[in-house]
């Protein structure tokens, strides 16, 4: 279950960042579900453009989040961000002090077995703990483990923004295992804990292509319905296409990521 629902928020992330349009009718839904479709099926599965009951129109959704115009108080279509506001860095300190000190909520498998399913040319030394916790899956687990060293190491994305980003990313989703690491990645590419921290910020001090792209990590990171056509159009424009496109991909890895590492309680590596 948790590596289904942290590969749904990748591919949720994934279509989103780039924009891909619904299916407009059903057709290989309908010759997935029958051999020899009727003239009623095939109707039913030429348009998913069906009108819908009066009784529905104008009705309030009671689970998703709605937001209410202060002038009217009435209910709008504008899409809705909740994440609470990020703790001080203070409290981020304290957090990740706890996060080493916290136990797995699920078996991590030992180094030896893990290993068996690693690359030959996988870095010597004891394992991460996000490998051993995926190694638990011999084929599902070992190709989440492939992506994920592919899109640290493959690609135009240079270190440090994708340690950046990655910092960012896990800051929208509290993930303290992940957040820990990204920070050891920072540091070894010598930006120092205040300059971590202006990650938090406003970014002023980051070019505007950065902040662009910044933008569009934090944004869809934390809800992909809130990234606009025009944040991606600005990460286009100052960033180049190619960037933005492997920016995207780089943030469903991360969302997948920060999800699995969070919901199984990894302690941070020592």
């Amino acid at each position: 279950m948790l590596l289904s629902v942290a590969g749904n928020n990748a591919i949720n992330r994934w279509k989103e960042g780039v924009g891909v349009p619904q299916s407009q009718e059903g057709r290989s839904f309908q010759e997935r579900a029958q051999k020899a479709p009727t003239a009623e099926t095939a109707q039913y599965f030429k348009t998913f453009l069906t009108p819908t009951p009066d009784k529905y129109k104008d009705a309030v959704s009671k689970v998703a989040p709605v937001r209410v115009d202060e002038t009217t108080g009435l209910p709008t279509r504008q899409t809705v961000c909740r994440r609470p506001v990020l703790e001080s860095r203070e409290e981020v300190e304290k957090a990740l002090v706890a996060c080493r000190a916290r136990t797995p909520r699920l078996p991590l498998v030992d180094d030896a077995t893990a290993r068996a399913l690693l690359p030959e040319d996988w870095p010597a030394g004891p394992l991460p703990q996000w490998v051993r916790l995926l190694a638990n899956f011999p084929r599902d687990g070992k190709s989440r483990i492939l992506a994920q060293r592919t899109a640290e190491e493959k690609g135009e994305l240079s270190p440090l923004l994708k340690a950046q980003v990655s910092w960012i990313i896990a800051r929208q989703d509290r993930a303290w295992y992940a957040l820990a690491e990204a920070k050891q990645r920072l540091r070894n590419l010598r930006v120092s804990d205040e300059q971590i921290t202006k990650l938090d910020g406003d970014w002023s001090g980051f070019s505007p292509a950065e902040r662009a792209l910044f933008r569009v990590a934090r944004d869809l990171a934390a809800t992909p319905m809130v990234l606009t056509d025009d944040d991606v159009a600005a990460a286009v424009k100052l960033a180049g296409p190619r960037h933005v496109v492997q920016l995207v991909n780089y943030i469903t890895v991360r969302a997948s990521f920060d999800r699995i590492t969070e919901a199984a309680g990894l302690p941070s590596e020592k």
